[in-house]
């Protein structure tokens, strides 16, 4: 199998999210339940980025999805607080907010389900997400 690519960059932006699911849903290569998966985990993600990330700068979240043997998905984007993230994924567990009305903590605890591997990567000037499904 040749290997498969599709790049998007998006403004970290509410109003994006449908951009997303339909760059997600446009990569031909990917099958009905590699598109299922990838969408929910990278619009999760992409959903986080926006709430909880820092940065001083404006910068465009960059999504790519590779497809070899599998599906690769790498999520760049700037932030200041990418260490403070990662914290609360590792000790986050599912809860109610009574502030915000809602259940927390569930997202990145189904993404972990729906991935074979999530990794996490700290870069000079970008941090990575690499999802493997």
């Amino acid at each position: 199998m040749s290997r498969q690519h599709c790049r998007i960059h998006l403004a970290p932006d509410y109003a994006n999210l449908l951009l997303l699911e339909d760059f997600i849903f446009g990569c031909p290569f990917l099958d009905e339940s590699e598109r299922n998966r990838a969408v929910l985990i990278v619009t999760e993600y992409f959903d986080n980025i926006i709430s909880h990330s820092y940065s001083r700068f404006h910068c465009d979240i960059a999504i790519s999805v590779h497809k070899d043997k599998q599906v690769r998905i790498v999520i760049r984007y700037y932030t200041h607080n990418f260490s403070e993230m990662l914290k609360a994924e590792r000790v986050t567990l599912p809860h109610f907010d009574s502030k915000s009305d809602r259940y927390r903590g569930l997202g990145l605890r189904m993404c972990r389900n729906l991935a074979s591997e999530i990794r996490y990567r700290k870069g000079l000037f970008k941090s990575f997400i690499i999802i493997t499904l």
